[in-house]
């Protein structure tokens, strides 16, 4: 009977285990919880917090264009504390890279075009940047690459605390 009672108690153990979406551990004074319905961790401590994962950055908050059908990648990041914040995405698009290029060329405000290294679609690397010319000025930095048959475009977007 007791076998059955124990057997029976981690049964239960597992269950409600296997029930739940977020998981939360705590270890020398930082929080950190994980959400796989939402494909997210996030961590809390007391210099600020950080999420990494699906959808934890919105598009619309980056500031700059996002190129016409390019979609979302599932990953990214966004930390927020005392000493500034950032968040960053990435987008894939089928167009090729000089055609995403001439896109950002132009609908980015004159003079943010601060790279463009190659020709064509193999080894070519673009940067515009707009901000962050004083401390605590809000820096926004697009990259864009070749990415097999695809263009990748990464959007970074930071203020320091300054």
């Amino acid at each position: 009977m007791k076998r059955l009672l124990v057997c029976v108690l981690a049964g239960v153990i597992v269950l409600a285990g296997c029930a739940s979406s977020k998981k939360t551990y705590s270890a020398n004074g930082a929080t950190v919880t994980t959400d796989t319905s939402q494909d997210t961790v996030t961590v809390q401590s007391s210099e600020g917090t950080e999420k990494i994962g699906k959808n934890v950055v919105d598009a619309a908050s980056l500031g700059v264009p996002i190129y016409a059908g390019a979609t979302q990648d599932e990953g990214g990041f966004s930390v927020s504390g005392a000493k500034g914040s950032a968040q960053m995405t990435s987008f894939t698009t089928p167009d090729p890279f000089e055609k995403v290029y001439a896109f950002y060329h132009s609908k980015m405000p004159a003079g943010s075009e601060k790279m463009k290294v190659g020709s064509g679609d193999d080894g070519s690397i673009a940067e515009f940047v707009i901000g962050g010319e004083k401390a605590g000025d809000v820096q926004t930095v697009v990259m864009i690459t070749p990415k097999g048959k695809s263009t990748a475009i990464v959007v970074t977007k930071g203020k320091d605390a300054k």
